[in-house]
């Protein structure tokens, strides 16, 4: 708690809190912009239609937002060269788990404004009836977990590499991944790649009437890649965090 407690004051006058904000606001300025003036069948179908949107915009844009959070945290550690002097205060393990705490803070909070702004954009655009919580839950905790993973993925390119620009080429290549994937609907095993969790996990469906112009959507039975998919998003959690806590512990400072 000490060491997590250091982070929080080394990172006071960063603005890591003010990045997030700022990347989270584009995430829904890009909501506003596309739903938009929605007709009176994205209305009916709206809290669905949401479930449906959303994990396909984080394939996008989580990718490059954990880059940067990664980023963020571990440069203040390069710019000051001070990995050997915490060493001798606090073991490197640690030091990695209050990088990892410190994040998870950070994404449990973006990812309940996210929820909370979903709820309340909805009410405004007049969505027919109230969400199903239930499925809005479900929804947050895959995309927090398939988010945390990511995070764990750049956390331990970021501290292992003192060029940054390492780290975020790869979370921008995620996110470019991530908007491949989406076009690939007769493709199953996206869990395959980390950044193809959000999809893989998605349990809302969409069919589109080329006569009528309508998108139908619905929720989709879990079949055995889905369960895959949900294993996989766990398994890159678990993974990424071993194998970044060995690399940083047996690194050379």
């Amino acid at each position: 708690m000490k060491t997590l407690k250091m982070e929080f004051y080394k990172i006071k006058r960063r603005k890591i809190g003010l990045t997030m904000c700022a990347l989270m606001a584009v995430q829904f300025l890009w909501l506003i912009w596309a739903f938009r003036n929605p007709s009176e069948s994205e209305r009916l179908q709206g809290w669905l239609g949401t479930l449906y949107s959303m994990p396909l915009i984080n394939s996008i844009m989580m990718p490059t937002i954990m880059a940067v959070l990664a980023s963020r945290l571990a440069d203040v550690e390069h710019k000051g060269n001070t990995y050997k002097q915490l060493e001798t205060l606090r073991t490197a393990s640690s030091l990695f788990h209050a990088k990892v705490f410190c994040g998870l803070i950070f994404i449990v909070l973006m990812f309940v404004a996210q929820f909370t702004f979903l709820i309340l954009f909805g009410h405004y655009l007049r969505y027919e009836g109230q969400p199903d919580i239930g499925y809005y839950l479900r929804y947050l905790l895959l995309s927090l977990i398939c988010t945390f993973a990511l995070y764990l993925l750049q956390l331990a390119l970021s501290m292992l590499f003192f060029n940054q620009m390492v780290p975020l080429v790869v979370g921008l290549c995620g996110s470019m991944l991530g908007l491949i994937l989406m076009y690939l609907y007769n493709w199953n095993f996206r869990f395959l790649f980390p950044w193809g969790g959000y999809i893989s996990t998605m349990f809302v469906g969409a069919d589109w009437d080329q006569n009528t112009r309508i998108m139908t959507y619905y929720y989709m039975e879990t079949t055995e890649n889905g369960f895959l998919g949900h294993g996989f998003i766990v398994l890159w959690m678990i993974l990424f965090y071993v194998v970044g806590r060995i690399l940083f512990t047996r690194r050379e400072v």
